[in-house]
């Protein structure tokens, strides 16, 4: 039993072996932190700027827009250009825009339509760096860790969401809303430190694709032509569409349902980031996913969404907020790690900008409307749009896939 036990802990932490990705999470780390702190202190600035749950979704949506219109493009960009200087340039880029709105809180002069501004050009700047992210993660080490590497990056951006939300709340209460921007500013300069001073001979680098024509619809006629990776990203598309809108959510959670402030909001964001940390160290000691597991945690991510819902009183809706981040962290280091491994090279780029689409591209669509109805009814009935959409997509495809046994194999083709 103890040497079961230990191996589990050997595959879950395989990944910190490599030198190169030890870096790059202490970096990742950092820097998800600052950016825990700037999303709380966007939405507090947002609420006080505009004070409702639609402005919420605005700014959720003005975010993710340039995915959604530009993701597949930026893809394309990944597979041509070499990750490591895309992520330079990507994260600087990141920094000097968390640096312009501390700067115009400081100075009192922020309007929404800064916030506006910045989270919009954010998003253009996430249109290669989020699928950039993702596809880095092969090259840091290699097909054999690849899965394990993805739980293990979730598990830093969700210590994050543990850290950084608490540490948030508690400035805003104590120094305000403007250092919370400026930190983020600076944690994004390490990133950059950490991939400049990065050993890239001991990178698994795959080839840069030439430029050609119609090289975003060779990405798209590739997924659509391998049913698993489809479904598990129309899967992916629904969930994050109408159940991960935790940033609308949950401060509507905090301060309508239960009338806290600032710290309440901060406490149930660090019971979602300490959730989603414990499911991503589960994910990392898992053996490699496939679409059934998949399935079945969209399920459980359903039922984590409703139990908010019903929660009846404090207590029980923090707990139930952590069991939410729990699942959703199984959820989505199943997902994107089954899209790793089963991408072809040259490919991958494209693949993960699909991913980047179906997972926060969408907010331009879900962030308003569920916003809209969260500001309608009350926070209780957006979770509940979530659980009931999250259910009924997991239901179908799990009815699909029952009726197309060769899609069960462990291990289908990348070609």
């Amino acid at each position: 039993m103890l040497l079961r036990l230990g191996e589990g802990g050997r595959r879950a932490f395989g990944s910190l072996a490599v030198p190169n990705y030890r870096r790059y999470f202490g970096a990742t780390l950092i820097s998800s932190s600052g950016t825990w702190l700037q999303l709380v202190a966007e939405s507090w600035l947002v609420l006080r700027l505009g004070g409702s749950g639609f402005a919420l979704g605005i700014t959720t949506g003005l975010a993710f827009l340039p995915l959604l219109l530009f993701g597949t493009y930026g893809g394309v960009l990944v597979d041509r250009w070499e990750k490591r200087a895309l992520l330079t340039g990507t994260q600087t880029a990141a920094g000097l825009l968390a640096l312009a709105v501390g700067v115009a809180t400081v100075s009192h002069v922020v309007q929404i339509w800064m916030v506006w501004l910045a989270a919009l050009l954010l998003g253009i700047v996430n249109v290669v760096d989020s699928p950039g992210r993702q596809a880095f993660a092969y090259e840091l080490v290699g097909p054999d860790l690849v899965a394990n590497a993805v739980s293990l990056n979730n598990a830093a951006i969700t210590s994050a969401r543990a850290i950084g939300p608490a540490i948030g709340g508690a400035l805003i209460a104590t120094v305000g809303i403007a250092p919370c921007f400026l930190i983020n500013a600076a944690s994004y300069a390490v990133v950059v430190l950490a991939l400049l001073s990065m050993n890239a001979k001991k990178l698994h680098q795959e080839a840069t694709q030439p430029r050609r024509r119609r090289q975003v619809r060779e990405g798209i006629r590739y997924v659509a032509s391998h049913p698993q990776l489809l479904t598990v990203l129309l899967l992916l598309a629904i969930a994050s569409t109408f159940g991960l809108n935790f940033q609308v959510l949950i401060p509507l959670f905090a301060t309508g349902t239960f009338q806290g402030g600032s710290l309440l909001y901060g406490l149930m964001m660090s019971s979602l980031g300490l959730g989603m940390v414990i499911g991503s160290l589960v994910s990392a000691a898992w053996s490699k996913p496939t679409l059934g597991r998949v399935i079945v945690l969209v399920e459980l991510l359903a039922v984590a969404l409703l139990a908010i819902t019903v929660a009846p009183d404090l207590r029980l809706a923090v707990l139930a907020i952590a069991a939410m981040g729990a699942s959703t962290s199984l959820y989505l280091t199943s997902s994107v790690g089954f899209l790793q491994l089963h991408s072809r090279e040259g490919m991958r780029g494209r693949v993960m900008a699909l991913y980047s689409i179906a997972f926060l591209g969408v907010a331009p669509i879900g962030g308003p409307v569920v916003g809209g109805v969260a500001q309608l009814l009350q926070a209780r009935a957006g979770f509940l749009v979530g659980a009931l959409a999250a259910g009924l997509a997991g239901i179908v495809a799990a009815t699909w896939l029952l009726s197309q046994p060769r899609l069960l194999s462990r291990h289908p083709p990348v070609s």
